[in-house]
């Protein structure tokens, strides 16, 4: 009976040796700061108490915010699109127009653009001046509001399309368009994201009519351009996005301000623009796959 006893008692020290064994310790890590409020050229010391394996740090700044680490989507977002066009040679008019479509399929052919809706929204924008035959400038539209544009859910797509009609000369046909800027953005409570650029926007180009003419893709300015090979017969061309998500948004980051091995008593942070912020700092213990956890937030005022 004693015997059993003692195997008991044995495996039950085991037991409560290997689970604590298997447990981090208890955080016991605090921040604190000398005052509440600063000025803008102040760098602003957090002093740092007891421990913690490793700590992050999130400013409170626009991108930078704890409350926002997981976020992937904002449906609130308003969506702006800022394009640049270049016109140039030859002296036809009205060549160039921009549409959007959000049930686009992705059928990048002539059927599949017929078979979609899409929508005019060239007077939204500023284009060249369409007249002449000399070089524009690069002309700038603006940033454009087109939250109206967004349909929550759906995709949206954009498609520059080129047409030119029947010409006797080359010197009265379509002319060449160059678009170097095409910036899609969404500006949302806590921050802006970039949705699509004209690098990386994808571009596929379809030929409806002319297959002499084509546009050009490319990753050197002025990336997206059309440049007529026949400008005596009629020609459509487009040239299409991939589908955008406009209320995709990056999840703010914080920075590691402490690894494991690192000892650390203070940390200085320095804020570009004055305003009230809520900053947080995240403290990990971790041991063999098991993490413990603890945020601290503090509300700093910046003059």
């Amino acid at each position: 009976m004693n015997k059993f006893k003692y195997i008991l008692g044995a495996l039950l020290i085991t037991s409560v040796y290997a689970c604590k064994k298997d447990n981090p310790e208890e955080l016991t890590f605090n921040v604190s700061t000398s005052k509440a409020e600063y000025n803008v050229a102040d760098s602003v010391e957090f002093n740092i108490e007891g421990y913690a394996d490793v700590i992050g740090f999130y400013s409170g700044e626009s991108g930078k915010e704890y409350r926002f680490r997981n976020r992937l989507e904002a449906n609130d977002a308003k969506v702006f699109l800022d394009i640049s066009t270049q016109v140039l040679n030859a002296s036809q008019r009205n060549n160039l127009s921009l549409w959007y479509s959000t049930d686009f399929t992705k059928v990048y052919t002539p059927e599949g653009i017929q078979n979609s809706t899409w929508t005019d929204i060239t007077s939204r924008f500023t284009l060249a001046p369409d007249g002449g035959t000399a070089a524009s400038a690069v002309v700038p539209s603006g940033k454009i509001d087109i939250t109206d544009l967004v349909v929550l859910g759906k995709p949206i797509f954009f498609g520059f399309k080129y047409v030119a009609q029947n010409s006797p000369t080359a010197g009265t046909g379509g002319r060449t368009w160059r678009v170097p800027v095409f910036n899609l953005t969404s500006e949302f409570p806590g921050g802006t994201s970039s949705l699509a650029n004209v690098t990386d926007a994808l571009w596929t180009a379809v030929d409806v009519k002319n297959p002499a003419n084509k546009w050009i893709i490319q990753a050197t300015t002025p990336f997206l351009y059309f440049a007529p090979n026949s400008t005596l017969t009629e020609s459509e061309d487009w040239a299409i996005t991939r589908d955008i998500f406009t209320n995709k948004v990056n999840p703010d980051k914080g920075v590691g301000i402490k690894a494991y091995i690192d000892k650390i008593k203070n940390y200085k942070y320095k804020f570009s623009t004055p305003g009230t912020y809520t900053v947080t700092f995240v403290g990990k213990n971790g041991l063999n796959g098991n993490v413990k956890e603890v945020v601290r937030e503090l509300t700093v005022t910046v003059k």
